[in-house]
């Protein structure tokens, strides 16, 4: 497979389409990860850049200097585009020089994949690890294998070029031949803070502002992994350690089972959970709690651990939840895949100075900016 490694600047101007389901802010880090990207590009003019996606109320924010297409869908599940949209997709393509589009296996990936093949229009496909056999086994194998066969690995053999997130995703990728590739991992801003950590802790904490807080930022899904932190959970406190868990984020499906076992552990009145947050109410969870947890089962270049080490949150995860180069360099700590070696380390003191290293490292080796600036090449060499 091919990799563009350039980081010289593009020569002539054109028009990007990004496509996505959707940008709202409860889909996570591709939402995140998306806005981040696309802003960054706006500031690169004379580059020209479109969005064509669903609304939401809650979506993060963009750049005004983005061309904004929105969709009706017909069935949110599966993302199927209502008929009605389907000649506005077709003229933002035909208007757009290139398609990039973000994720797979829904109905609005693959028909503008479809369409942008059909009018002649290149593609690049950022499948944001979906296409890794791993993520492909989590849900619907059956359903994904047979709209692999009918129209998936056809389609996925003509994409002109593909963004990845890791080399490790590029490897493990299904469908992929010798198409051209790019590894870009994702950036990330570095907000600004007027209110001291205290001050949130009572704000959000209130009378277990005293309690080893730990916070959990994320779809409440299976994937992530959280029975694993409910278990260290009951460790601590059977080691007299008066800790909490705050689950804070939308409810993807395991929110019931996860009540159950934190009852059947007896660390239910120990397990809070918050619901969905957004805006700066996110960041002020990440700064005020003791320990920001991830223990996902699969991750791939994690949104959520950069947004942590962003507002300077103290950030543990588990072994496959946060790279390297973080952890080398002090801005975040890293264990075994067990409840064990969780526990055993959230006993211990967190290094004071882990969250200003969590700044710097973000500021330094994840801004936009330079990404922005070899997508845009990448884009170039394809047309």
């Amino acid at each position: 497979m091919r990799q563009d490694t350039s980081l010289q600047n593009p020569v002539r101007a054109l028009t990007v389409l990004h496509a996505i389901p959707s940008i709202a802010l409860h889909h996570g880090g591709p939402s995140q990860s998306l806005s981040g990207l696309i802003s960054a590009m706006c500031a690169q003019a004379p580059w020209r850049v479109g969005l064509i996606c669903g609304h939401d109320p809650h979506e993060p924010p963009l750049s005004g200097g983005v061309a904004r297409h929105d969709i009706r869908y017909i069935n949110r599940r599966f993302w199927c585009p209502h008929p009605a949209s389907l000649p506005q997709m077709a003229k933002a393509i035909e208007e757009a020089d290139l398609v990039h589009v973000h994720s797979y296996w829904n109905g609005f990936a693959s028909a503008m994949i479809g369409l942008a093949q059909r009018i002649g229009k290149p593609v690049v496909l950022s499948p944001r690890g979906v296409l890794q056999r791993k993520a492909m086994a989590q849900s619907s194998a059956r359903t994904k294998a047979a709209y692999s066969s009918l129209i998936g690995r056809r389609q996925l053999t003509r994409i002109s070029g593909y963004h990845f997130q890791t080399q490790e995703e590029a490897e493990a990728s299904y469908g992929v031949s010798d198409q051209p590739s790019i590894i870009i991992d994702n950036g990330v801003n570095v907000p600004e803070f007027t209110v001291d950590r205290a001050a949130l802790r009572t704000k959000l904490f209130g009378h277990f502002a005293a309690d080893l807080n730990l916070v959990f930022l994320g779809r409440i899904a299976r994937i992530k992994g959280i029975e694993l932190q409910i278990n260290a959970l009951r460790l601590l406190h059977e080691h007299g350690v008066a800790a909490r868990l705050h689950l804070v984020g939308p409810d993807g499906g395991d929110q019931g089972r996860l009540n159950a076992v934190a009852k059947q552990l007896g660390v239910a009145d120990r397990v809070h959970m918050h619901g969905p947050v957004y805006s700066d109410t996110k960041q002020d969870w990440l700064r005020a709690a003791d320990a920001v947890l991830m223990s996902s089962e699969f991750e791939n270049n994690s949104n959520a651990a950069l947004e942590t080490m962003a507002a300077g949150g103290a950030l543990i995860g588990t072994e496959g939840t946060i790279p390297d180069d973080p952890v080398n360099r002090g801005a975040a700590l890293r264990v075994v895949r067990q409840p064990e070696a969780l526990a055993q380390r959230l006993r211990q003191p967190i290094p004071l100075t882990i969250r200003d290293k969590a700044r710097h490292y973000v500021g330094q080796h994840h801004a936009w900016q330079p990404r922005a600036a070899r997508m845009l090449t990448f884009y170039e060499s394809l047309l």
